[in-house]
């Protein structure tokens, strides 16, 4: 298994443990996320502050619920590592519930940037929208 599967791994588990100063550790400091979609949760975000605030705010509009429970499969290109995700979330009577494909790529043994895909970015919207209100 490359270097690169094994920190995106690691990273997975401890997202799935709320162990986030491993995810801290994992990520570069001037990490780029890139979130898709029109909705309140979409945008770019720089730096490791900027990311644990919008992946903090995933927790504060689902209430905690949100989680990614399955992860199919993880591969490498390089420095660029793909995971085929599912996630899920539900707040105020709201579903949330669909397939997903995480990129993200390494530089220097750390996570430095990463694009999320997401299978109804229309469906995602809508839930967030909602759930932040």
């Amino acid at each position: 298994m490359s270097e690169n599967i094994t920190i995106v791994r690691s990273y997975f588990e401890a997202v799935a443990k709320g162990d986030f100063d491993t995810v801290g550790s994992l990520f570069a400091e001037d990490i780029v996320w890139h979130q898709p979609g029109e909705g309140i949760q979409s945008g770019t975000y720089s730096g490791k502050a900027d990311v644990f605030a919008h992946l903090g705010n995933f927790m504060k509009w689902s209430d905690g619920s949100f989680a990614i429970d399955d992860i199919e499969y993880i591969a490498n290109n390089g420095d660029l590592v793909t995971a085929t995700i599912h996630f899920k979330a539900e707040k105020a009577g709201k579903k949330l519930d669909m397939d997903g494909v995480d990129l993200l790529r390494i530089e220097n043994g750390k996570i430095s940037e990463v694009w999320l895909f997401s299978e109804n970015i229309k469906d995602e919207d809508s839930f967030w929208n909602h759930a932040s209100t």
